[in-house]
């Protein structure tokens, strides 16, 4: 009798064990469970006068050529690693393959580089709150003209950004809204401004840069949310 019991014992174990491992496996199965969704916004950020199409993974994005400095809106798309193309109207195609994690949100941008060359660049975007009356801002120099790098600052005079290089992202920073930020070439005596009607109270902006001289140096505001 006891060596019944135990015996129904193992056999009620194995089959547990087996059922579970075959619904793990079903769980598992690749072609049931979604990797999970990112979401990336687009911008041209070439100086070249062409004006660029996106693809991922071969599939288009874009549903109007994007000229210089025109930004899409926010798209969801599959995440982990994703060919992605800028087409020009010129039949001239740039590519790279990107990361995207699931639920965290990005933008990538077309630029040319110090050879003279096009590639991307992507960023991550943090999109969590900010308070009511100040504006959340991130900096990106996208021109790769100015060796010394950017400046910014804020009305007063106080520097918070210093030697912002090509390609190089500034922490988040919030500011009070309606607050002026004024901007120069590190080392040049032209300094230009963004007004703070641009900065709204509770916004998440990118502002990104672009300019051959300190004279044409232009901050382009997106609003991230």
């Amino acid at each position: 009798m006891k060596i019944y019991t135990y015996l129904s014992k193992s056999l009620i174990l194995f089959i547990s064990l087996a059922t579970f491992g075959l619904t793990s496996c079903k769980k598992n199965d690749g072609g049931e469970v979604a990797k999970g969704q990112a979401k990336v916004k687009m911008v041209n950020a070439s100086l070249a006068d062409v004006h660029q199409d996106v693809y991922m993974d071969n599939e288009k994005l874009t549903t109007v050529a994007l000229a210089f400095g025109e930004t899409s809106e926010y798209l969801k798309v599959p995440s982990g690693s994703r060919s992605v193309s800028y087409t020009g109207t010129n039949n001239t195609t740039t590519d790279t393959s990107l990361n995207f994690t699931p639920s965290i949100t990005y933008t990538t941008f077309l630029v040319t580089n110090k050879k003279g060359e096009l590639e991307i660049v992507s960023y991550e975007d943090n999109l969590s709150n900010t308070e009511s009356t100040k504006a959340k801002i991130k900096l990106i120099n996208l021109t790769p003209n100015f060796t010394t790098g950017i400046n910014v600052m804020v009305q007063a005079g106080t520097q918070f950004v210093n030697g912002l290089l090509f390609k190089e992202a500034s922490n988040y920073f919030t500011v009070d809204a309606g607050m002026n930020l004024r901007y120069n070439v590190v080392g040049s005596g032209s300094v230009k401004t963004i007004e703070g009607t641009s900065l709204e109270g509770g916004k998440i902006y990118t502002i990104w840069f672009s300019g051959t001289t300190a004279a044409t140096l232009d901050a382009h505001i997106i609003t991230d949310n």
